[in-house]
């Protein structure tokens, strides 16, 4: 079975791994995500400075392994925040019975 690759630029947005990417000069690492918090409708995101947003396209096969891992390991992050979140929901709801 052959793996999906999903790198995409338009105008008003780019995606690695089929993950947005959004600059922040302010950024320190290579690459960065946003944490996982208790929102149900928070996504991943790479945060990166534009100059790793200019150097990522000329190599892409080489960072693809990892920035896939990236979001693998803040999907499994984000569900287990979420997994804390209803199971703290149901504690707080037997406590009001």
């Amino acid at each position: 079975m052959q793996k999906e690759r999903c790198y995409e630029v338009s105008k008003k947005q780019i995606e690695w791994c089929c993950v947005p990417v959004i600059v922040d000069d302010t950024i320190s690492d290579l690459f960065q995500m946003p944490a996982p918090d208790n929102d149900s409708e928070q996504k991943p995101a790479f945060l990166v400075t534009q100059s790793t947003v200019d150097l990522v396209p000329q190599d892409f096969d080489r960072y693809e392994p990892s920035l896939e891992r990236m979001a693998e390991h803040w999907r499994g992050e984000k569900e287990r925040v979420m997994h804390q979140k209803k199971a703290q929901n149901r504690k707080l709801t037997q406590l009001k019975q």
